[in-house]
């Protein structure tokens, strides 16, 4: 018969040997997480031109290019680089209502058009256009509820839209250094 603390031992260190042997494996094929990819040497003094400098659309960009690396200016003449927020437009449409004419659901659409250009006035990354949508059920038994829902899902279609823009920043100061 075998000790039950025997037992656990046993596959407690059979449990240990295994993860220990993964980890070796995967760092043997060379895996590694991949961080967030470098924006272009140019933006490393960025200022943001958009509508409003207050726009919430502009501190979310200020974030994601701090959080890159990039310095953000106030200044348009102490700037390497220009990201210019050439729209900005949030639409919510219903979608369907019921038997009474009332609203039942909502799409929110938020698109943003952008570009970067250098000091200079060349383009690093031309115009791009980024759309993302949503649904929203709108509940009358809960209207505070769904109206702060529907500014939460504009403030996280709004951080993944910026972060999609980011993303082909530096895509395209990849391309460029190629």
């Amino acid at each position: 018969m075998i000790d039950d603390g025997f037992r656990s031992r046993s596959v407690n260190t059979l449990a240990l040997m295994l993860l220990v042997a993964a980890l070796l494996l995967s760092s043997g094929c060379g895996f590694q997480l991949r961080g967030a990819m470098p924006l272009p040497p140019q933006m490393a003094v960025t200022y943001i031109e958009g509508k409003s400098r207050f726009d919430p659309l502009n501190s979310e960009f200020r974030s994601a290019l701090e959080g890159r690396g990039a310095q953000v200016t106030g200044e348009r003449d102490a700037a390497t680089a220009i990201l210019r927020i050439l729209e900005n437009r949030t639409i919510t449409e219903v979608l369907t209502v019921d038997s009474a004419g009332k609203a039942e659901e909502y799409e929110i659409r938020q698109t943003i058009r952008f570009d970067v250009i250098s000091a200079d006035r060349q383009v690093l990354v031309a115009a791009q256009t980024l759309s993302m949508n949503r649904f929203l059920r709108y509940l009358r038994t809960n209207v505070l509820g769904t109206e702060r829902e529907g500014e939460l899902i504009r403030e996280e279609l709004q951080r993944s839209l910026v972060n999609l823009a980011m993303l082909r920043i530096a895509s395209a100061g990849s391309r460029r250094a190629d």
